[in-house]
């Protein structure tokens, strides 16, 4: 650690900057009128300070890709291309095989890379050769053909591919998902089907199951008419079945807790319910008055169900493609690791009538020019059926129609490159070409309807031509409008005709067009993403930004200190380069020129979110005493670079002007983890495994059966043993205590007591105690819950709170008291409700409140779930399923509106609405913790650098003080998390609870014995929570020699820290200096000191700390 302990800091005014203080969490701007306004790398900031920036767009513009035919096509558009690039292909869509690439998300497993023609495949872990592709450019487009049978591990399944041009251009997008291929099918349109709901199978003979679950036990089916959707699972199937459809095929609207790639459920039907998606998460609205037909039978193990549902009901007008899953408990159909397959609709009814609506499932064919506007086609059986729009069809038109798909034979027209029209339709009549020229042979009649549109002044043209008798007519056929001198497509001198949709979605051709790819909807569009970087400095700190669309943790910039590109790191890609420093993984690392390589320094000051990522540091520590030119550059998600490779670095010259201010003292803020009391990490508090992370807090949660073995006699002793409550207090961790009647497990136990069982049989009866259960692990588990409506039970349970509170509630070995005892695991919930027993109602759950509430009145208390109890009483409230992003959005929006759910346990008397609005806990957090831990008990899946930015948005909306003991408490890095992770726990951590940094103080730095000295502050608290508890902020002096005067100890009873909201603040307070002090040279201390010892607690996010727990700030002179 850096010594700042004789370290005056120049207060700063910035010269000719005039901005608003912005503050988070809703403390409000409290700025003075003459206060001083500063910089401090805000993005809205920057307009007004000199800097240097570069900045980069990706320019791509779409790719799509396809398999076909045991190849693969893909076809990338946009400028630039023809420099070449690199295809990264998946093969096998299995993240644990290949390569990892860092670029994309789901890059893990990359076994396949196209370059120049050249197929590269991973084996060994190495690249080697393997064959030649196709590969073909022109203009802007293009095109790969990859010969899957030459890559070995290919089987016929979604694979993976994106495309890059490394260091510049991406498509994905770095940090985005890679474009999933789903293997060919035989159709893009479903089957022709009549089905009567009856839970029986004969009527789906010959139609394959859409989804099958990962142990091949049960089958999904789905299939439309035109009037209906059609639904059948078979197989091991629970009580409760849920099918989630996704009628937008968008995981940006609808429930995304299903798990399935790229799914989002707008639509739920349960035991023949419908319901709709009314926001993020489990929030659903019933649907009533809906002709649902529904039927179900069982046969041993083996459960049918089937569903006819009204396409009106699901506010589809007509046909189209959806996507669709089932889970029942633990089985997800399909496994949740793949991606839910697409339910295609009827082919149309394909009669000429002039009725344009049945073509608005089809893909446009071609645009057009003048006034011609597009036309749309569909081949199949050698049959071609045609529409077009324009605002007229007065003049000729014709209709050129290539059936063989060989523009070398037939007419060779000059509207194109490519023509080859074997046939013509004109005006309503048949042609067959006799030659290269316009030389045609009369056929006959064909149906032929122009009619108005639903636009004014667009006419509708349908044809069809049936081919089926003649020889040349393939199913695969090209065609193009024109009607006197206007395409469609439009005419172009390296253009062809337009490929016709057919059943599979249209056949590629490689040719360096993207005509034929019009058909083809796996595609993913370049959005376009901006990213900018600017850098600036004063004789303080260096500020360094990245702004731009979807932003992640993954920023890495090199900074050439001296100017001189002899020294430093060689191997970077930037002209006359020499970086010194590097800031990666939040940390600042230093080149060693003797040792060539990095050396890790310290962390840097570090604030990220998906619009910016700011990092800050001071001069010093990158050697600097104050600012000079420096040159920079920056990789972003290991592949943006800035400027772009090959380049000259980014030069910083100018400086942020400022003007010194007298007594003004600024502590320079510390970038570390501080492990702070009742935040931040949550352990168990039985684990004898070492921490790898700093925690100050473990969870205990004690069943009564423990607790009570005999009724009266408490296993105090035994409990605090197991729980290691001696080993903890010396270590100065606090427990979190829930006290819990029912932990499922693995094996069907009890965690009441033997005694009150037989108690609650004599009460209530055998099938009144309550319910056992035995559900897989996946769903709750086994145990079982007892009846919570139990008088008897009330009774019970309130003398062993009583008897907790009379144990714990003085108890400064306990942080903070959870609301268990009701539910699976003490979380409010019965869940699956059909085999655990129905929750009880609020009048019964509040009694069990209330016993808390009434006996610890000592501790702060939280529940899992927002009650209106919780709302009167200003509880506190966790989130067990944190890093869920379905389920903490929805655990948020309870918070704000209020528990929605609230509805089947409501009392006669209340309404649910009532319920609910009673619930709302908007500022909750405000006055007592909100705390959780992470879902599925692994904490990893929410800490990679795939989901830290969502967990961040998480920890920031849910104003997170702790987390456990679903945790990171024990990765060790190195062995459990890489570098990277660690990186990203520190984040999380730092961002977590509060973090207080006292970020200047203005005081007289001469005084006499018996004044008050007045303090003027400005503090920032850089967390997303207060601290809960009313401990004093404290002021002392220490001598030159740095003992601390006792007697100087002065608190500052105005002050309550508790109101310490996020954000920036000011205190003024008056610190006496006592009339016991000699004369002399001291030094002014600053702590917030604990409540119960008197001593400092709370470690400050500025340098200086003393041993003694008390951070130095600045010396003044004590005079008579």
């Amino acid at each position: 650690m850096r010594n700042y302990l004789n370290r005056k800091v120049r207060g700063v005014l910035l010269l000719m900057l005039a901005l608003s203080l912005t503050f988070s969490g809703g403390w409000s701007n409290i700025q003075q009128e003459g206060s001083d306004h500063f910089f401090e790398g805000k993005p809205d900031q920057w307009d007004t300070v000199p800097h240097a920036q570069t900045s980069a767009t990706q320019q791509l513009e779409i790719m799509k890709a396809v398999q076909q035919d045991g190849k693969l096509y893909a076809m990338v558009k946009g400028p630039g291309l023809e420099s070449g690039g690199t295809w990264y292909i998946d093969i096998d869509g299995n993240d644990k095989s290949g390569l990892a690439i860092p670029y994309w998300t789901n890059s893990k497993g990359i076994d396949v890379k196209v370059e120049e023609g050249t197929i590269w495949a991973v084996k060994d872990g190495r690249w080697e050769t393997i064959g030649e592709s196709r590969e073909v450019y022109n203009s802007s487009v293009r095109e790969l053909e990859l010969d899957l049978s030459k890559v070995e591990n290919y089987k016929n399944v979604n694979l993976r591919i994106a495309f890059a041009q490394l260091g510049s251009q991406y498509l994905p997008s770095p940090g985005r998902q890679m474009l999933v291929v789903p293997p060919q099918t035989d159709n893009a349109f479903g089957p022709d089907v009549n089905i009567t709901v009856d839970a029986e199978m004969d009527d789906w003979e010959g139609i394959e199951p859409v989804a099958i679950s990962a142990d091949g036990k049960t089958m999904l089916y789905a299939a439309m008419d035109h009037e209906n959707l059609f639904l059948i699972a078979k197989g091991r199937m629970a009580e409760f079945n849920d099918i989630f459809i996704d009628t937008d095929r968008s995981s940006d609207t609808g429930y995304t807790g299903a798990g399935w790639l790229e799914f989002g459920g707008d639509w739920l039907v349960e035991n023949g319910g419908l319901y709709k998606s009314t926001g993020a998460g489990w929030n659903w609205g019933p649907i009533d008055g809906v002709d649902i037909k529904y039927a179900e039978k069982a046969e041993g193990e083996v459960k049918t169900i089937e569903y006819s549902i009204p396409l009106e009901a699901l506010e589809i007008p007509r046909p189209r493609p959806i996507s669709l899953g089932l889970t029942s408990n633990d089985i997800r159909v399909p496994d949740s690791s793949q991606k839910a397959p697409t339910i295609n609709p009827p082919l149309p009814k394909m009669n000429v009538d002039g009725d344009a609506e049945k073509w608005e499932s089809f893909p446009l064919t071609a645009n057009g020019e003048g006034d011609v506007i597009s036309m749309k086609a569909f081949a199949r059986n050698k049959k071609v059926s045609i529409l077009a729009l324009a605002s007229n069809f007065n003049k000729e038109t014709n209709i050129f129609i290539d059936s063989d798909n060989n523009f070398e034979t037939g007419y060779q027209g000059w509207e194109f490159k490519r023509t080859g029209a074997d046939y013509l339709i004109q005006n309503g009549r048949l042609y067959e070409s006799t030659g290269s020229g316009w030389a045609w042979k009369e056929i006959g009649p064909v149906p032929w309807i122009v009619a108005d549109s639903n636009t004014k002044g667009v006419k509708i043209l349908e044809t069809e031509a049936d081919l089926s008798s003649f020889s040349n007519a393939n199913d695969t056929m090209r065609v193009a409008i024109g009607v006197g001198g206007d395409y469609a497509p439009a005419v172009s001198s390296e253009g062809e005709y337009a490929l016709a949709t057919g059943p599979s979605g249209g056949k590629i051709i490689l040719d360096g067009y993207d005509s034929d790819w019009v058909n083809i909807d796996t595609a993913i569009k370049g959005k376009g993403d901006n990213i900018t970087v600017r850098a600036t400095q004063d004789n303080e700190k260096v500020y360094l930004l990245v702004e731009g669309d979807n932003i992640n943790n993954q920023n890495t910039f090199f900074l050439d200190i001296d100017d001189k590109s002899k020294t430093g790191d060689p191997a970077t890609a930037w002209k006359s380069f020499g970086p010194d420093a590097m800031i990666k993984y939040n940390q600042l690392y230093l080149y060693d020129n003797s040792m060539k390589k990095w050396i890790l320094k310290g962390p840097v000051g570090t604030e990220i979110t998906s619009e910016y990522a700011l990092y800050y540091f001071y001069q010093d520590q990158i050697g600097r005493k104050k600012a000079a030119p420096f040159n920079i550059s920056y990789i972003g998600k290991e592949a943006y670079h800035l400027p772009a490779s090959g380049e000259r670095a980014l030069h910083v010259t100018e400086k942020i002007q400022v003007k010194e201010k007298q007594n003004t003292y600024e502590p320079v803020e510390r970038f570390d983890v501080l492990n702070n009391p009742y935040m931040g990490w949550v352990g168990w508090a039985i684990s004898n495994k070492p921490s790898g992370q700093p925690h100050s807090l473990v969870y205990a949660n004690i069943t009564w059966r423990d607790l009570e073995p005999e009724k009266g006699t408490f296993n105090w002793e035994a409990i605090e043993k197991r729980f290691q409550f001696n080993k903890w207090e010396k270590e100065g961790v606090k427990i979190n205590l829930r006290f819990v009647l029912d932990d499922p497990g693995n094996d069907p136990d009890m965690d009441i007591p033997n005694w009150l069982y037989q108690e609650l049989i004599m009460v209530e009866g055998k099938d009144g105690a309550g319910k056992w259960y035995n559900t897989p692990s996946s769903v709750v588990g086994s145990g079982f819950a007892p009846n919570y409506n139990s008088t008897m039970l009330i009774a019970e349970h309130e003398r062993v709170i009583k008897a907790l509170a009379n144990r714990y509630n003085n108890d400064p070995r306990i942080a903070f008291v959870q609301i268990g005892s009701l539910g699976h695991w003490g979380e409010f919930h019965n869940w699956p409700e059909e085999v655990s027993g129905k929750f009880p109602n609020i009048s019964v759950s509040d009694q069990y409140v209330r016993h808390y509430i009434d006996s610890f009145t000592n501790k702060m208390i939280g529940m899992r779930k927002p009650y209106p109890i919780a709302a009167e009483n200003n509880l506190g409230l966790f989130n067990d399923v944190f890093g869920s992003k379905g389920a903490t959005e929805t655990w948020i929006d309870w918070t704000i509106n209020g528990w929605n759910e609230i509805g089947p346990y409501v009392d006669n008397g209340q309404t649910p609405a009532e319920a609910q609005a009673a619930s709302r806990m908007p500022d909750f957090w405000k006055k007592a913790f909100s705390g959780g831990e992470f879902h599925s008990g692994n904490a990893l899946l929410s800490l990679s650098n795939d989901t830290i930015m969502e967990t961040l948005k998480q920890a920031r909306e849910s104003h997170s003080s702790w987390m456990g003991p679903a945790s990171p408490v024990l990765y060790i890095t190195g062995k459990d998390v890489t570098e990277s992770e660690q990186a990203n726990i520190n984040l999380l951590h730092n961002t977590m609870g509060y973090r207080y940094v006292l970020e200047s103080i203005d005081f007289s730095k001469k005084s006499k014995v018996g004044d008050k000295l007045n303090l003027s502050m400005t503090w920032n608290n850089k967390g997303v929570a207060p601290f809960y508890f009313k401990w004093p902020l404290a002021f002392a002096l220490a001598d030159n020699k740095g003992n601390l005067i006792e007697e100087s100890i002065q608190t500052i009873d105005s002050t309550d820290i508790r109101e310490w909201l996020p954000g920036r603040f000011q205190e003024d307070v008056n610190f006496p200096i006592t009339n016991k002090l000699k004369p002399g040279r001291y030094t002014l201390l600053v702590a917030i000191l604990d409540d119960e010892t008197k001593l400092p607690g709370i470690k400050l996010a500025i340098e200086g700390e003393r041993k003694d727990g008390w951070t130095e700030l600045e010396a003044l002179t004590v005079s008579k």
